[in-house]
Order: structure tokens, then C-alpha cells, then sequence
């Protein structure tokens, strides 16, 4: 079989893998699935892998199927996955975007999968538990005592737990749908805000073990605290646009409307929002204010992850993504740095070569 010059950065990518062997690197990334076949979806994680380098947690956002999610896995080189239930299928909905779910892939076993399902058997949701690829792994529905003031959020969260004390959720939050600074997006960060209420109380029952690592990555659809002015950092104190925010949010006015955020690193001890100072990671079009897309760590391990990343894209996709990836990494310190960064800048170098190969004999 003759491999393709990105095959052979995969495999050496996974092979430099070995160099991070005390290391844990986790990733999030809105992969854009609700129209896509799982082959397609497939080929796309094989090209983010070879362009990233091995991962060892994936938290996706944006797939319908379990047979997606099994396929994005292969990609990556990983075995294990969960993906939630909120929604019934497309054949039900009438639309892939009315059943999106999310994910997490791993290189080891899953011990348990959890889920929020706010919806319940609503019509917009079905009231079954994760689907997982390991089949002695419980799976369960969470009881979450949320109040919901308006519209119920389609999404809450899921969680997977890990071998290493490890507990990752994925989630996918209310979409503003182009919308700010009006009475719409006043509703839809109602609903985050919910989101993130639910999120914390689960995040704080997990931590209550000293020894576990909490792991939260998804499409927030919202910026940082301090990004921008429709965001907030007190849930007292709101501003109400009307259709801007100029002097009426942010340093010109009343504290942003939209505090979801805030109120999930205030409800958890110690957690780390290491994505806060990412450029736009939302590249399908222009959308100020840094980062939507997000992981926050707290618990044991917190303090070990490095600040996020995000890869350089010129365009506005990313193996058929409108959403760039968001990585980190967590080491306790026993791979030796220097060692790991030639090797890095060697596998850079292997994968420069490897492009100027695939554009001299074509794909």
C-alpha cells in the first residue's frame, strides 16, 4: 500500500508522541458534522492530526451520529468514545442542526459516562442516556436542580470519567446566532448562564474527591470576561442594550449581560479559564472579541496545564471546520522540557518537508 505524505506525518506524529509520555494533551474543537459523512469527518481528524500532532482527549461539539464520532476517532488514532443524547435524530427532528451532540474521544478506556440532558423527553429531546464505545462502562442521566427562567436549554453537558482520577466534560452552549447587544441575545445568555449554573454543581460534586482533575472544553459561544462588552463578571449587576452596547455595557456603562463564564469560575474552586487571552477561534466569519471556544481545568492537576492554543489558519476553515481547535497540554514535570521542544522542532521540520513533497507529486 502506498501511504500518502500526510499518513506519514501522522504516523510520525503519534510516533513523537512517546516523548510526552508523562505528559496529557487535551483538545476542543466545534468540528462542523451536522452535514458531513463520517468518512469525511474522518479524513478531516487525519489531517488535524497530522497538522497538530497526537492528542490524548478530544472534546467535540457539532456531530450527530455515534457513527461519526467512531470514525473522528480512527482519525486521531484514538479508541474509546462517548457522545451524548440530548436530541432524537435527524430522521425525527427533520434537521441534523436540531440534533447536535457532543463528544469525547480518548487513548484510554472509559470507567463512566454522565449527562445533563435539560430537555428531558421534551419534544426536543429524548431522555436517554450517553452512548459509549466500552461496554462495561455505566452511563447515566444526571439529576440537575436548575431553574429555568425562560426558553430550556437544548444542551447541558457530558462527562466522561477516565483512568488518573480524570473527569472531562464536553459542552456545547446556547448560540447567539449572529445576534448582541439586543433583547434576543439577552435570552440566549439566559440560557448559558443556565448552562453554566447545572455545569458548576456537577464540576463541585466531582471535585469534592482532592485527588480528581476536572476538564471542561467546548463551543461556549460566548467571549472571556474582559473581552468584550456584552460579557460580564457579576450576575447582580446587567446591562440591557437595546440593540448596541456603546455606553450602556462594559467600561462605559453597567457590568455586561452575559455572565455565564463569571459565574462558572466563581462556582468552582481554583478553576483555570486557559483559553481567555485566544484570538477569534470562530473563523467562518469576523467576530471580535477573542475565543469562543474554551477549556477550563480545576482540581488536582490544574495547576500542570500550560495557557491554550489555538493553530494559525489562513481562511475560514479548518479541515471543514468554521471553528479552530483550542489545545493544551498539562506535565507534571518529569519529561525533560528541552528534550521535548528539539523534538517538537524536529517533527515542525519533518512536517514542513512533507508539505513541499505532497505540492511536488500532488495529492
Amino acid at each position: 500500500m502506498t501511504m500518502r505524505p500526510t499518513q506519514i506525518a501522522a504516523l510520525l506524529a503519534l510516533a513523537a508522541g512517546a516523548a510526552d509520555a508523562q505528559a496529557l494533551r487535551v483538545m476542543t474543537w466545534n468540528i462542523n458534522g451536522a452535514e458531513a459523512t463520517p468518512a469525511a469527518l474522518e479524513e478531516n481528524a487525519r489531517g488535524a492530526l497530522a497538522e497538530l500532532g497526537p492528542v490524548d482527549v478530544v472534546m467535540l461539539q457539532e456531530v450527530i451520529s455515534q457513527d461519526q464520532v467512531a470514525a473522528i476517532a480512527r482519525g486521531f488514532g484514538l479508541e474509546h468514545h462517548a457522545i451524548s443524547d440530548f436530541s432524537p435524530p435527524p430522521s425525527i427532528t427533520r434537521s441534523p442542526f436540531s440534533s447536535l451532540e457532543v463528544a469525547v474521544i480518548s487513548r484510554t478506556p472509559i470507567l463512566g459516562a454522565a449527562e445533563w440532558d435539560p430537555t428531558g423527553r421534551d419534544p426536543n429531546g429524548d431522555g436517554f442516556a450517553p452512548r459509549v464505545s466500552d461496554a462495561a462502562a455505566p452511563v447515566e442521566e444526571l439529576p440537575i436542580d436548575v431553574t429555568f427562567a425562560d426558553d430550556t436549554p437544548d444542551r447541558g453537558f457530558l462527562r466522561v470519567d477516565l483512568d488518573g482520577e480524570l473527569s472531562v466534560y464536553a459542552v456545547h452552549w446556547k448560540s447567539s446566532r449572529g445576534e448582541s447587544c439586543n433583547a434576543a441575545d439577552l435570552l440566549n445568555a439566559l440560557q448559558r448562564e443556565e448552562q453554566a449554573e447545572g455545569l458548576a454543581q456537577d464540576l463541585a460534586r466531582r471535585l469534592s474527591d482532592p485527588a480528581r482533575t476536572v476538564i471542561v472544553g467546548g463551543d461556549f459561544n460566548i467571549q472571556a470576561p474582559g473581552r468584550a462588552a456584552r460579557v460580564g463578571m457579576d450576575l447582580g449587576s446587567d446591562c440591557a442594550p437595546a440593540g448596541s452596547c456603546d455606553g450602556v455595557c462594559g467600561a462605559d456603562g453597567l457590568d455586561g449581560y452575559d455572565d455565564s463564564i463569571s459565574a462558572l469560575l466563581a462556582g468552582v474552586s481554583g478553576a483555570r479559564l486557559l483559553s481567555a487571552d485566544l484570538d477569534n477561534t470562530f473563523i467562518g466569519r469576523f467576530f471580535p472579541g477573542g475565543a469562543i471556544d474554551h477549556l477550563v481545568v480545576a482540581g488536582a492537576r490544574a495547576g500542570a496545564f500550560q495557557l491554550a492554543s489555538t493553530p494559525v489558519v489562513n481562511g475560514s476553515s479548518f479541515f471543514g471546520s468554521d471553528h479552530r481547535p483550542v489545545l493544551a497540554t498539562a506535565s507534571d514535570g518529569e519529561t525533560d522540557g528541552s528534550d521535548r521542544a528539539r523534538i517538537r522542532a524536529l517533527i515542525d521540520e519533518m512536517r514542513a518537508r512533507l508539505t513541499e513533497l505532497e505540492a511536488l507529486i500532488g495529492r
